[in-house]
């Protein structure tokens, strides 16, 4: 199994509500999967995960917007030969106090995806 590490840079779109995460080098987009109905991962022209979009972020996370502005990230992602697995723990300031916030999810590797494992950070 291939194994890759990134940083990560964020933005938050507080108008959509919509929190964009994406490696800091240059790829070239080749396809997004919808993990859940409000988060897509998006894959490069050599199938590695390389950004993640969650929507309705602050419902999502049930916070105020202002804490998706600045926030710690720990993730991994799993591609094996029959599934793809999301297990990140967000690291979110809430009223001066941080909160860890698990995210587990997954999908079907319909799409077949090499196997490997990315761990990502924020820079």
């Amino acid at each position: 199994m291939n194994k890759h590490s990134f940083k990560m840079i964020t933005e938050y779109d507080a108008q959509s509500d919509t929190l964009y995460l994406r490696v800091v080098d240059p790829y070239k987009y080749k396809e997004s999967i919808e993990l859940t109905d409000n988060i897509i991962l998006d894959f490069d022209s050599s199938n590695v995960p390389v950004a993640l979009e969650i929507f309705d972020a602050s419902k999502f996370f049930h916070v105020k917007p202002y804490a998706l502005r600045n926030f710690g990230l720990d993730m991994n992602i799993k591609i094996q030969e029959d599934t793809i697995n999301l297990n990140a723990k967000f690291i979110l300031i809430t009223h001066q106090k941080k909160e860890e916030v698990p995210v587990n999810v997954g999908t079907v590797n319909d799409i077949e995806l090499p196997t490997m494992q990315t761990n990502y950070a924020i820079a």
